[in-house]
């Protein structure tokens, strides 16, 4: 399986690349750094919002065309896609999902609070973990049960790319567990809130061992 279908890092990252030691492998972190070391060369910003929307509009135009060429690899042609109906996945049919968003409403409506009191230097980092992870959980969670009708990707390929999803969601749950936890000392008046956030991230990583398929 492996030999048949490598999925590049880019398909299972949580877009923390400076934290992320498969750098090299990924075309998406190399195109970005060109794309920064070439304004940089110019003595253009690549902050600047006329300059960076011009380059989503080269991406947008190069992923296009990734688009059309794979289509007609696997024998599609997008000028006769036909009136059939596209199924369509409801998400809060899915247990994993309501439960990441449920994880999601609650961590945010915590993140929120904690702004208006200010962050403690010594736990910063802890904190942006718990603010990355508490939206990429509920978003990967969304793309997990997304794929669950994915007729373009053959049997091999979904499982794989299943399995890499699965492994970014965990990871963001074992990162966010480790941040709550460090978080307690300092927001000891915030331990119900803390617990229940602990509770949901416990449900959503068992469920991924009982049944990601499993509906509401």
């Amino acid at each position: 399986m492996s030999e048949k279908f490598k999925p590049p890092p880019f398909n299972y990252c949580d877009y923390r690349c400076e934290r992320c030691d498969e750098q090299e492998k990924c075309r998406v972190f190399k195109d970005d750094q060109e794309r920064l070391l070439e304004h940089y060369r110019k003595g253009e910003d690549p902050y600047d919002p006329e300059i960076f929307m011009n380059d989503l509009k080269e991406i947008f135009s190069r992923t296009e065309k990734m688009i059309k060429k794979a289509a007609q690899e696997h024998g599609i042609d997008l000028d006769d896609v036909g009136d059939e109906e596209v199924p369509e996945v409801e998400p809060e049919e899915y247990l994993i999902y309501r439960l990441a968003y449920k994880y999601f409403e609650e961590a945010n409506a915590f993140i929120k609070t904690l702004d208006k009191s200010g962050i403690p230097e010594n736990i910063k980092q802890y904190y942006d973990d718990l603010v990355w992870y508490h939206t990429l959980i509920a978003a990967k969670s969304g793309r997990l049960v997304s794929g669950f009708i994915d007729d373009l990707l053959d049997d091999e390929v979904s499982a794989v790319e299943e399995k890499g999803t699965v492994s970014v969601i965990r990871k963001g749950i074992r990162l966010s567990k480790n941040a709550l936890e460090s978080m307690l000392s300092e927001f000891p008046d915030h331990l119900h809130t803390i617990a229940s956030l602990m509770e949901l991230l416990k449900q959503i990583e068992s469920q991924i061992e009982i049944d990601i398929r499993q509906k509401i």
